[in-house]
C-alpha cells in the first residue's frame, strides 16, 4: 500500500483530484507497479530508489489505459506503436537492483 505522499504526488503528476475515483485507480496502479518492480528485480521489499520506477511505471500504465492489448493503432496517417511490459528506460536503472537466480550447478568430480 502507497503512503500519502507517494499518492499525492502521483495525483499531482497525472493531474488527478485527490479523493476521486481517479485517486483510487492512481493507488491500485501504482500498487501494480510496486509488484511489476519486485517482480522484475526479484525482490520481496522496496529499496532504494526503487520506489521512484514504480511511480514511473504506475504513470505508464495511466497512460496507457485506453489502450490495453494493443500493439499497434494506424489513425489516419499516423502509426502508433505501443511498448509491452516494462520500457527499457525504467528496465535499465531497475537491473542494479535485480537478485541474481542461481542455475544448475555442474560438479566436476
Amino acid at each position: 500500500m502507497a503512503d500519502d505522499d507517494t499518492l499525492n504526488s502521483l495525483c499531482r503528476r497525472l493531474d488527478v483530484t485527490a479523493g476521486s475515483a481517479d485517486a483510487q485507480l492512481v493507488s491500485d496502479l501504482y500498487d501494480d507497479a510496486v509488484a511489476t518492480v519486485l517482480d522484475f528485480t526479484r525482490r520481496t521489499e522496496m529499496i532504494g530508489s526503487m520506489n521512484v520506477y514504480a511511480k514511473q511505471l504506475a504513470v505508464v500504465a495511466y497512460n496507457r489505459l485506453d489502450t490495453e492489448g494493443e500493439a499497434q493503432r494506424d489513425e489516419g496517417n499516423i502509426d502508433r506503436y505501443f511498448v509491452n511490459g516494462i520500457p527499457m528506460e525504467i528496465q535499465r536503472p531497475l537491473i542494479r537492483y535485480r537478485v541474481a537466480t542461481p542455475r544448475g550447478l555442474s560438479s566436476c568430480d
